[in-house]
């Protein structure tokens, strides 16, 4: 069983501010497959054969009480995070098999429910403002922003598709063809990052 986790803020107010980049590719997925998300106590959630994505209706910071519920419900054995990332260009994306919490109260949240080892990550760019980042992440995508981050949000929901279907290596495949494909292409979304062996970033 897939559990993955998009992670955000409810409420209209944050609907689509940059910390919740997570949730815009889970409703991106949804989208895609004609499937709405139901509401249950600390978390709306979409469930399909084989897998659950959930959303967390905790604030971010809370976000561990949502997955510890999540995998108290459902044998997940295979958990990915579809995250925001401050430290990454608006238009990038990157993968990562553990590692820290990076700043992130939603990761660093996770973490106290799943040892780094058994978080998957998929980070989602979204820029460094000049302000304080606690209000940066708070703020609403302008427009040029969204337009932006649209195929960016396609391309993660397919990568979300992928581990549903084939696990974690098949998506670390799927981002390296995808990667090449798309080398020295500066458009939105296409952005191709240099791999990090060392620490297991992609």
């Amino acid at each position: 069983m897939k559990l993955v986790i998009g992670l955000g803020n409810i409420g209209p107010e944050y609907e689509q501010s940059r910390h919740n980049a997570g949730f815009l590719c889970l409703r991106q997925w949804s989208s895609d497959h004609r499937l709405r998300f139901k509401k249950s106590k600390l978390f709306a959630y979409a469930q399909i054969p084989g897998a659950c994505l959930i959303m967390p209706a905790t604030y971010m910071n809370r976000s561990g009480l949502a997955l510890a519920e999540a995998l108290r419900r459902w044998s997940a054995d295979d958990v990915m995070v579809v995250q925001d990332d401050i430290e990454l260009p608006l238009g990038q994306l990157r993968l990562r098999n553990g590692g820290g919490d990076g700043g992130h109260n939603g990761v660093r949240s996770l973490l106290t429910v799943l040892p780094p080892g058994q978080l998957k990550r998929l980070r989602i760019g979204i820029g460094r403002g000049d302000g304080d980042p606690r209000d940066y992440v708070l703020d609403t995508f302008n427009e040029a922003e969204l337009a932006a981050l649209q195929p960016v949000l396609d391309q993660a929901a397919s990568f979300v598709d992928t581990f549903i279907q084939d696990g974690f290596t098949a998506v670390l495949n799927a981002y390296s063809i995808w990667k090449k494909s798309c080398s020295g292409d500066s458009s939105p979304g296409n952005i191709s990052p240099k791999e990090k062996p060392h620490d297991q970033e992609l």
